[in-house]
């Protein structure tokens, strides 16, 4: 199923998962699983970050940001920083080698646009 991927896909299937039990983003307890390649574009067996929220839920009941929500919405982006693909590979953090980064977007991108984009950061 790889070689209908995105290249963008291709590169994050060869990740780990990275499931510490709270929300990578923003460290809200009770994640749930995302697929960062998603299911329906053959990641079923590919990894997972816990995020907050469930669905594609944006909000809270208090107005805060589901990061789970926030991927489903194509606001939050990630990238596994193995040194590969560095020919599309985002702007990354010093010291992000061998983990995980995201962007977070104002309003919903794309995976190309995401990548040009400044602003990325380490998932912790």
């Amino acid at each position: 199923m790889t070689e209908y991927m995105s290249r963008y896909n291709r590169h994050n299937m060869a990740g780990p998962s990275h499931k510490p039990g709270w929300c990578a983003i923003c460290g809200r307890p009770h994640p749930e699983g995302h697929h960062v390649v998603p299911r329906s574009l053959g990641g079923a067996d590919g990894p997972v970050i816990h995020l907050c929220g469930f669905g594609n839920n944006l909000r809270d009941a208090d107005g805060r940001l589901l990061h789970h929500g926030a991927v489903e919405s194509h606001m939050l982006w990630f990238w596994f920083n193995d040194g590969r693909d560095s020919d599309i590979a985002p702007a990354l953090p010093q010291h992000s080698r061998g983990r995980w980064c995201y962007l977070l977007a104002d309003e919903p991108i794309g995976e190309m646009d995401a990548l040009s984009r400044n602003g990325w950061k380490a998932v912790w």
